[in-house]
């Protein structure tokens, strides 16, 4: 069985193309976040309506909540993430101009596989 590989930067943060729908974006894959992330215009300019708050604890140890919100199925290369919730919030700081940051409840019931040094990440299930 040949793998399928979604390809980023060699030796960086996993930043790999998606599909909302019909549109494309990039997305940083951070296995060290438990809940996805989204920016408060790409929320906005997919509709997504509040489904509450969640309580998110920075690496700096401060607890904030943050309006809730369901992603639609994402696109990663030719599997489909089921929907996952996903806190709206301000993702400049990171500095990289993205908009989604996949946590590991994106991948809920997958095999998730990086390889850093060839900047490849690979999906099963």
């Amino acid at each position: 069985m040949s793998r399928r590989w979604v390809l980023f930067t060699p030796n960086s943060i996993p930043v790999v193309s998606i599909r909302l729908g019909a549109d494309r974006y990039e997305a940083m894959v951070d296995t060290g976040s438990f809940i996805s992330m989204i920016s408060p215009e790409l929320s906005i300019g997919l509709g997504l309506a509040k489904q509450g708050y969640q309580s998110v604890i920075s690496v700096h140890g401060d607890a904030r909540n943050r309006t809730l919100v369901t992603l639609p199925p994402i696109g990663v290369a030719e599997l489909e993430l089921a929907p996952c919730n996903a806190v709206v919030c301000d993702l400049n700081p990171l500095r990289r101009g993205l908009d989604l940051l996949l946590g590991v409840n994106a991948f809920t019931n997958r095999h998730l596989n990086v390889d850093f040094g060839k900047g490849r990440l690979y999906l099963l299930g």
